[in-house]
């Protein structure tokens, strides 16, 4: 099966097929990277969704679609994944606390967030705010992502 075929059938069915065995799906994700294709990863985070099925191979497409950021660039990579937020708000507190952690990648971030739809803003400064709610001495860079924002919007956070 030819591998863009192979990702529309994750990203239609919002799963896994169970009958994949880990090996298999480790391997389209290594095809997706090798491809170099921006499409191909965009079409990975269309893949996230509330609904997904099997939290471990969600795992790895994770890790595939934050490897992108390397092939493709840190803006590039983050633009995709603003693009995913509204459908998958269960992964989002996951990514952000990941991407909490990069001093350099919050700050682009940060920056593209400054520009995105205000729904889009409201959803990332809602979870920025429930990270550091959860655990302030762990997230205390939510801080800098907000300020950021805030320079950039003229709103008050």
């Amino acid at each position: 099966m030819e591998l863009g075929m192979k990702i529309e059938k994750i990203i239609n069915g919002k799963l896994v097929d169970p009958d994949m065995e880990m090996e298999e799906f480790e391997q389209l994700l290594s095809e997706i990277i090798k491809s170099n294709n921006s499409e191909y990863i965009r079409a990975l985070y269309l893949a996230f969704d509330d609904r997904f099925e099997l939290p471990e191979y969600g795992e790895n497409l994770l890790y595939t679609v934050e490897h992108s950021r390397i092939i493709f660039g840190d803006e590039k990579g983050f633009e995709i994944l603003i693009e995913m937020l509204p459908n998958a708000q269960q992964w989002a507190e996951w990514i952000h606390a990941r991407i909490l952690n990069e001093e350099i990648g919050r700050k682009i971030y940060a920056a593209l967030v400054s520009n995105a739809d205000p729904n889009l803003q409201k959803l990332v400064i809602n979870i920025m705010n429930q990270l550091k709610e959860e655990s302030p001495s762990h997230y205390d860079s939510t801080a800098e992502v907000l300020s950021i924002i805030e320079a950039r919007t003229g709103e008050l956070l």
